[in-house]
C-alpha cells in the first residue's frame, strides 16, 4: 500500500495542507516572502460582498444544473425508451455534446448568444419574434441562467444514459399489472416508472451536484464572471484572486469555504437519500 499512500499524500494531502497554511498568510506567490497574519484573511472573506454574492450565485448555479441538465436527461430518457429502431441513433446524438470540453462549449454558446449575429437572436428575428431578442450575456438578470444552459447542454447526455439504463431495469410485469388495474400513462409514470428510478435519480442528483460545482470553465470562457460580477462563482473568484490579484491567502480561504460547502451538501444529500430509502 505504500506507493498508493505516497501518491495520495503528495497529490492530495500535501496540497490541502499547503492551502490551509496559505489561508493564514499574506502570500502573493511562491516567489515572494509570506508572513503569518492569523485570521485576517478569514475576516476579509467575511467582509467581502463579492464572496457572498459568488456563494449565492454558486447555489443558484447548482440548482439550475440539477433542474436543467437532470430534468432534460430524464425527459429525453422517457421519450427515447419508447423507441425501438431509432433508439441507438438518438442516444448517440444526444450524448455527443458530453464529449465536448466545457471550454469549447463556452466558445460555441458565446457565438450562439451573440446579440447581433448569434443564432438565437437571428432565429427569433426570422420567425417574427424580434422583440424577444436579448443581450443574453450582458443582461445581469439573464446571464447566469444563459451560461448555465450552455453548461447543462454539455452534461445532460450522461444523465440521459443513466436514466435509460434505469428504465431498462424496471420489470415490464409492473406495467402489465398497472394496465390490468386500469392505470393510464400518467398513472404508470407516477406509480411505476418514477419509483423504479429512485436509486438512479438519487445517483444522478448527486452526480449533477458535483458537476454543478465545476462551473468554472464555461463561466470563465463566456463571461469571465461579468457583467458586474453577476455570473461570478466561487471557483471563478478564486481564480481571479489567486492568479490576477495575487492574493493567495484570501484565495486559499475561499478554497476551504468551497470544500466545506461541498461537504455540507454531500452530508445533507446522503441523509436525505437514506431517509428516502426507508
Amino acid at each position: 500500500m505504500a506507493p498508493a499512500i505516497a501518491v495520495y499524500g503528495i497529490f492530495t494531502l500535501f496540497p490541502i495542507a499547503v492551502t490551509f497554511w496559505l489561508s493564514f498568510t499574506d502570500s502573493a506567490g511562491f516567489n515572494t516572502p509570506a508572513s503569518f497574519v492569523g485570521v485576517e484573511n478569514y475576516r476579509k472573506a467575511v467582509q467581502d460582498p463579492i464572496v457572498w454574492q459568488a456563494l449565492w450565485q454558486t447555489i443558484i448555479w447548482l440548482i439550475y444544473h440539477v433542474v436543467l441538465a437532470g430534468g432534460l436527461g430524464l425527459g429525453l430518457a422517457l421519450a427515447i425508451a419508447r423507441l425501438k429502431r431509432s433508439q441507438v441513433f438518438f442516444r448517440t446524438a444526444f450524448f455527443l455534446p458530453h464529449l465536448v470540453s466545457l471550454a469549447v462549449v463556452g466558445v460555441i454558446w458565446a457565438n450562439i448568444y451573440d446579440p447581433f449575429f448569434g443564432l438565437l437572436n437571428t432565429g427569433l428575428t426570422e420567425i417574427g419574434l424580434g422583440n424577444w431578442t436579448q443581450g443574453w450575456l450582458s443582461d445581469p438578470a439573464l446571464v447566469l441562467f444563459s451560461v448555465n444552459v450552455a453548461s447543462s447542454w454539455q452534461g445532460f447526455g450522461l444523465y440521459m444514459l443513466l436514466f435509460i439504463a434505469g428504465l431498462q431495469d424496471i420489470d415490464p410485469a409492473l406495467y402489465d399489472a398497472a394496465e390490468v388495474d386500469g392505470a393510464n400513462s400518467w398513472q404508470k409514470l407516477i406509480h411505476v416508472t418514477l419509483p423504479g428510478l429512485r436509486e438512479v435519480m438519487t445517483f444522478v442528483m448527486s452526480l449533477a451536484m458535483i458537476n454543478g460545482l465545476k462551473g468554472f470553465a464555461t463561466v470563465f470562457v463566456m463571461t469571465n464572471g461579468g457583467p458586474f460580477y453577476q455570473s461570478e462563482l466561487i471557483t471563478t473568484y478564486i481564480y481571479r484572486l489567486a492568479f490576477q490579484a495575487q492574493d493567495h491567502g484570501l484565495a486559499a480561504v475561499l478554497c476551504i469555504l468551497l470544500s466545506l460547502f461541498a461537504i455540507t451538501i454531500t452530508i445533507v444529500f446522503n441523509r436525505w437519500r437514506a431517509r428516502m430509502a426507508r
